[in-house]
């Protein structure tokens, strides 16, 4: 069997992971290079595919250099020369698949993009005329229904089109067996550009040490120990290292039941499938240059919000509409609680309410206008300034690029925020309409002493007129030392002026409060739609890296 470096079951919890690398791609999407996201969705995708197709067929690619002997090892497991073989140059110019089993494994080698095909086993037929031509050989072929067996050009063919459906067919088989030779198995570009891109499949991957029949005993065992270390060094540490001759047939029947093992288990596709998608979480983390190391935050600074309230509550002009509100309840009360004669004079100073249009609140946001200037470029400027530099501190863990899409982002939400404010105004609740008790209580008692003052005047009046006409007036009560109509019109002016002062002064510690109060709601309007318009997107966006995050370090761990 293969290699299994993890406790973890990668096969089992392949639908999951694709499921995972799926979401997290599509969160990194907007903000990370379009060639790796792509790289991301053509491995969903093909994975999709590949679990569609031929669910019972393990595809078994043999890659390596030229001059490897990898054709040689292929005509060696097949039992008969189907590949063509030489020493120095590439002879195999397209993958050419023996198959084992019932079936010819089709629509699975036509995905793969495999024209050349044989069928393997006993009693199998040559697959095309220029295969009948090479000397006809039987050998043993037994092996599990299931396997398919590709010979694959060199990875390093002086042709690039070899090398291209080399690649190509490195990123697409479920195992990958690796043919080195004595002379070239320290080969740069084998270990740079495949060996060490691909640690993450070490657990479907075998490295084959072939033409150890020109070795002597003591130099094999050197090579095999550099061999190991130079693969521990590529990240895939343990993986197997098998010596071949496929001149001799040493090391054949051993490579075939490694083989033939991997087939029986039926898992290899998923556990290459899983490999890349490890592989593919890694790219992505790179793209988006972060680390698996640390939780990013999800949350904004309080600090920082509450200067960006702070801003738009003064762009919204929340403290003009705190003034008219002391206004307006200072006038309303002197029209109610002052002495009557003047009580008309507050008519004539204008309601600071209804100069901006809310005298009276609004059945919905929507409908809300007011007259208050609008901001300031200077608060406007605050405004987007505090948005900013709320967004940079909270998006200091993201990569520059996904960081600098927040921001603007950010910054792109202020006129909106900025707009809508001064709805959120008009359609909140001042308090217009309510009118305090007390105002009622004085108002009557103003009404009760000018009745009284007004009754002693008449009185007074009454017996003057008597007095002038010389007629007999009727004795007048007093009040201790002065006459009632006297204390009537007197006390009642006197009390109705103190009345009047004292009302006073309750209204404006009644204005101080009540505007007080409509400020303090008016900031928790401002704060909920700060909230809602920026602080939320915000937040919400970093709870998507965060998610991206945590995904992708789940599946690259």
């Amino acid at each position: 069997m293969l290699r299994r470096r993890r406790e973890v079951d990668h096969a089992a919890t392949l639908p999951q992971d694709l499921a995972t690398l799926r979401s997290a791609v599509g969160i990194g999407e907007p903000h990370l290079p379009s060639n790796v996201v792509e790289g991301a969705r053509s491995l969903v995708l093909r994975a999709d595919q590949r679990q569609n197709l031929a669910a019972g067929r393990t595809v078994v690619a043999l890659l390596g250099a030229t001059g490897s002997g990898k054709s040689s090892l292929f005509n060696a497991l097949v039992g008969r020369p189907v590949s063509r073989v030489a020493a120095t140059r590439p002879t195999t110019a397209r993958p050419l698949a023996a198959v084992w089993g019932p079936d010819d494994a089709g629509d699975l080698l036509d995905w793969l993009g495999v024209p050349d095909r044989t069928r393997a086993g006993d009693g199998a037929a040559d697959a095309d005329a220029a295969l009948r031509r090479l000397p006809a050989r039987r050998a043993s072929t037994a092996s599990p229904d299931g396997l398919v067996l590709l010979d694959l050009p060199d990875i390093d063919s002086t042709a690039e089109d070899h090398r291209r459906i080399a690649s190509r067919m490195a990123s697409a088989v479920d195992v990958l067996v690796w043919v080195l030779d004595p002379q070239k198995y320290a080969d740069a570009i084998v270990h740079r550009d495949y060996l060490a891109p691909m640690a993450a499949h070490a657990d479907v991957t075998v490295v084959v040490l072939n033409q150890v029949d020109t070795l002597e005993p003591g130099e094999r065992e050197g090579i095999l120990r550099d061999l190991a270390g130079i693969l521990a060094r590529d990240g895939l540490r343990g993986v197997p290292v098998l010596p071949v001759s496929a001149r001799t047939g040493e090391g054949v029947a051993e490579l075939r039941e490694r083989i033939d093992s991997v087939v029986a288990s039926t898992r290899a596709a998923q556990l290459r499938l899983a490999a890349d998608v490890r592989t593919a979480a890694a790219h992505l983390l790179r793209a988006a240059e972060v680390t698996p190391d640390g939780e990013p935050v999800t949350g904004v600074e309080p600090r920082q919000s509450a200067r960006l309230i702070e801003a738009a509550a003064r762009a919204a002009g929340v403290d003009a509409v705190q003034d008219a509100v002391r206004g307006s309840y200072v006038r309303a009360a002197r029209r109610h609680v002052g002495w009557p004669p003047v009580r008309w004079l507050a008519r004539l100073r204008p309601d600071p309410m209804r100069r901006l249009h809310l005298e009276k609140q609004a059945p919905e946001a929507r409908l809300a206008r007011t007259s208050l200037p609008g901001p300031t470029p200077v608060q406007e400027a605050a405004v987007r300034s505090a948005a900013h530099a709320m967004a940079s501190t909270a998006t200091r863990h993201l990569p520059d690029s996904w960081r600098a899409d927040v921001l603007q982002d950010t910054e792109a939400r202020v006129p909106a925020l900025v707009d809508s404010l001064d709805q959120q105004v008009g359609a909140a609740e001042l308090e217009q309409t309510r009118r305090p008790a007390w105002w009622r209580v004085l108002g009557f008692l103003q009404w009760l002493f000018l009745a009284a003052a007004i009754a002693g005047g008449l009185w007074l009046a009454a017996l003057a007129v008597m007095g002038y006409l010389q007629l007999p007036a009727p004795e007048t009560p007093v009040a201790g030392p002065l006459p009632w109509p006297t204390v009537l019109l007197g006390g009642g002016v006197v009390v109705g002026l103190l009345l009047a002062l004292v009302g006073g002064v309750a209204a404006r510690v009644g204005a101080r409060r009540r505007s007080r109060r409509v400020a303090r709601r008016l900031r928790e309007v401002v704060a909920a739609t700060v909230r809602e318009q920026v602080v939320e997107p915000l937040e919400g966006e970093l709870a998507d890296f965060a998610r991206f995050w945590r995904e992708l370090t789940s599946l690259a761990r």
